[in-house]
């Protein structure tokens, strides 16, 4: 084996390919593993951030959440002499509000719930008034009740209401408001018009390719009734000259 002139053996081509194919895997796999470790600290972080987001996101809502029931059962207490009262009126206004908004996206006819919240407030009232008059009952008492027959009322027509869901009526809005023979109508009128188009921009170019050779046919006449007085010139001239060198 042939040594290099410090002394080490002298190494071959393929041997220093080799060397720098394992030299270039080692800085490879170098670089791949420090952007795993970067990557994993990165997801660390991340999901550290999202949790603690969503946990924030919890701890507000439930004091909103709380501070929404709190309000309630002041209510039910200072205006109608019990928290029952408060704590009954908020279950059955956001089941309302529930039932109310299913109903809407569900495509419910608008009177259907107009019947609903009328049916209610006569069912209310009617119970208030009853309550006043005949069972000589107190006022907070006899509101709270007639509140919440309302709310009670309203919010089981709603329920039932929904069983008038009518799928096809919930799926027009999600359909063209073009048929398919509209569709195909228009698609056949563009096509018609593109061709149009092109048949005109065809023969105003034909008009302006022929407008074009006009032009050029009568320049050339000029140029060649110019060259042909040149000519005629150039040879008076020579027979000119001829004659006075004679």
């Amino acid at each position: 084996m042939n040594h290099a002139p410090d002394g080490e053996p002298k190494r071959t081509f393929s041997e220093e390919i080799d060397r720098l194919i394992v030299a270039l895997r080692a800085l490879l796999g170098g670089h791949w593993a420090l952007l795993q470790a970067e990557l994993g600290a990165i997801a660390r972080d991340l999901i550290g951030t999202l949790i603690a987001g969503v946990i924030i996101v919890g701890l507000l809502l439930t004091a909103l959440l709380g501070l929404f029931i709190a309000l309630f059962l002041v209510i039910g207490s200072e205006i109608f002499g019990s928290m029952l009262w408060g704590a009954a009126h908020m279950t059955l206004a956001l089941l309302m509000l529930s039932a109310w908004l299913a109903s809407t996206t569900l495509r419910i006819q608008a009177r259907r719930r107009a019947r609903s919240l009328l049916l209610g407030i006569l069912i209310g009232s009617g119970a208030a008034t009853l309550a006043i008059v005949v069972l000589h009952a107190a006022l907070a008492p006899s509101v709270a009740l007639g509140l919440t027959l309302l709310l009670a009322v309203l919010l089981v027509d709603l329920l039932i209401g929904l069983a008038t869901f009518d799928m096809e009526r919930f799926t027009d809005r999600f359909r063209p408001l073009a048929s398919e023979a509209e569709l195909r109508a228009t698609a056949a009128a563009l096509d018609d018009l593109r061709g149009e188009a092109a048949e005109g921009l065809a023969t105003e170019m034909g008009s302006a390719f022929a407008s074009a050779g006009a032009a050029v046919d009568a320049t050339r006449g000029v140029v060649t009734k110019v060259a042909d007085a040149l000519k005629a010139a150039a040879e008076r001239l020579r027979s000119d000259r001829s004659e006075q060198d004679v």
